[in-house]
């Protein structure tokens, strides 16, 4: 079940017209487990509000109101009203004949939503066995005739118990947005940047490097785009027979940016890249530009998120943002970029911070 489902669920149960926010993120948290230690986990919580208030099952406080909690990004609401009164689904589901791939579904309690998921699965498996694995929303489409019905399919219950299998059972497979990649030269190293004006402007640098074979790919990918899109590049290095040793990452000097970064370099891991590490070198010029004010958020997300950063760059920016302030990308321009990489320099060093430490 989703987050918003097991929202729903719990204002079932409600007998009030007003419920506080809080009350829906517990049950939220208390439906998947991994929700309560998400670095998305506000940004997942603001998504089920709006999703349940687009659906008609609730109505949010007044925007620009004092019915929101403006600690942290995105906002989220204090309270919320039920619109219609919702009853909990007693049903049970009727006997079944399940086909052998889903034998499990047989000795399960299978509540109505799980018999309305489970049940397309078993009539494709029965009338295509041998169905030949497409990307995941285009099975969507054909099983429910929604393409983002299975939009967070990786996580429902059934799937991470092992039980329901992507690939088996629904002959599918995920296919995310592309990493917009650039091979701007030989090179083995790829940086990826953020924001799209940093990107230009990293770009424009680099197509200008005088030593063609210092310099390698160039990517543009942030949040959450990132971190599902980052296997596509492995089909770019396969595809140009161009691999990589070092992989690089540039980000606003904000929480997001560095909870995305974290998350990436997981990502990363799992996925057989090099080490996801710091353009240092980026970083060092970036926080001695000017920052603009944004309320802080708790400290401890702040040293969780900075702790990504090597020593003395994780504290310097931690302690800008417990100062209520972050460094955009946008505050280093692309002229001083054009300073900052020296061309009589080897280029990958400086962007690793490492060039005074190969000159020394």
């Amino acid at each position: 079940m989703t987050p918003a489902e097991h929202m729903t669920a719990f204002l079932a149960h409600q007998a009030v017209k007003r419920v506080g926010f809080d009350l829906l993120a517990q049950a939220a948290d208390a439906g998947d487990s991994s929700l309560p230690t998400s670095p998305l986990r506000r940004r997942i919580l603001a998504g089920a509000a709006a999703q349940l208030a687009g659906l008609g099952t609730v109505r949010l406080p007044a925007a620009g109101g004092r019915g929101w909690d403006h600690s942290a990004e995105p906002p989220l609401p204090l309270w919320v009203d039920r619109l219609t009164p919702l009853r909990a689904r007693t049903q049970r589901p009727g006997p079944r004949a399940w086909v052998e791939p889903l034998s499990f579904a047989t000795h399960l309690p299978l509540s109505q939503a799980d018999l309305e998921l489970l049940s397309p699965i078993n009539d494709h498996l029965r009338d295509h066995p041998d169905a030949k694995p497409v990307p995941i929303p285009e099975r969507s489409y054909e099983l429910y005739g929604d393409e983002k019905r299975l939009a967070r399919i990786t996580s429902h219950r059934l799937v991470t118990a092992g039980l329901l299998s992507i690939s088996g059972h629904l002959r599918a497979f995920p296919s995310p947005a592309p990493l917009a990649t650039y091979e701007l030269g030989p090179a083995p190293w790829m940086l990826i940047v953020e924001n799209s004006a940093a990107f230009t402007s990293l770009r424009r640098v680099l197509n200008r490097w005088p030593r063609r074979d210092e310099v390698g790919w160039l990517a543009y990918g942030g949040g959450d785009h990132l971190v599902a899109s980052l296997t596509t590049c492995l089909d770019a290095f396969e595809e140009r027979d161009h691999y990589i040793e070092d992989l690089l990452l540039y980000t606003d000097l904000d929480l997001d940016g560095l909870e995305c970064a974290q998350l990436t370099a997981e990502r990363a891991r799992e996925v057989g890249l090099p080490p996801l590490v710091p353009a240092v070198g980026l970083y060092d010029r970036l926080l001695t530009r000017r920052p603009r004010a944004v309320p802080c958020t708790c400290a401890a997300r702040v040293w969780a998120a900075a702790s990504w950063l090597p020593e003395p760059l994780a504290a310097q920016a931690a302690h800008l943002l417990l100062r209520d302030e972050v460094l955009r990308q946008e505050a280093l321009p692309g002229p001083e970029l054009g300073v900052l990489l020296h061309s009589h320099q080897s280029l990958l060093p400086q962007l690793l911070g490492r060039a005074r430490d190969e000159a020394g």
